[in-house]
């Protein structure tokens, strides 16, 4: 079975968040990354990253003609990562949110063509960093979005282009 472009940069986003660890040389390990099914699917944890995906719009200003065309497109991933301390911890919720999403940061700019996914995307941005507190104080955390542009033929979105 065939993978669209869109899934395999969705998969490359989540393996490459999934490599935050201390023992790997990050300031904090992750407890998992997932991407919610449509029950949800998981159970917030501390360290919990959560990756979902937006609406994928045509970029027609980067689509070119050929034969097929190439169609440009534009995919917005929303990384969540959630933070659910105990009541003993004395570190700061900031320090604790700061030290997460910047080793987010540096897992999803890992390679020196990070922004490619392995030659599957044109060009990827990461937006800014969203802070986000449970009304209740049982989880605190961020928000941040990986703007990915990619290429596919037009009648074809299995089939990468330049």
């Amino acid at each position: 079975m065939a993978t669209s472009i869109s899934e395999q940069i969705s998969a490359k986003l989540q393996t490459r968040l999934g490599v935050i660890d201390t023992g790997s040389g990050y300031e904090t390990t992750t407890a998992g990354v997932v991407r919610p099914t449509r029950l949800g699917g998981f159970q917030p944890k501390d360290y919990l990253i959560v990756v979902t995906q937006g609406d994928i719009a045509r970029n027609d200003e980067l689509s070119h003609p050929g034969n097929p065309p190439a169609a440009a497109w534009d995919i917005p991933f929303m990384v969540a990562g959630i933070l659910r301390t105990d009541e003993t911890t004395t570190t700061a919720s900031d320090t604790l949110k700061n030290q997460f999403w910047a080793d987010c940061v540096k897992a999803i700019n890992t390679g020196t063509d990070w922004y490619q996914w392995d030659s599957l995307a044109i060009n990827s941005t990461i937006t800014d960093v969203k802070d986000f507190q449970a009304s209740d104080g049982s989880a605190s955390g961020f928000f941040l979005t990986v703007l990915v542009t990619f290429r596919t033929d037009e009648n074809n979105p299995y089939n990468v282009r330049a």
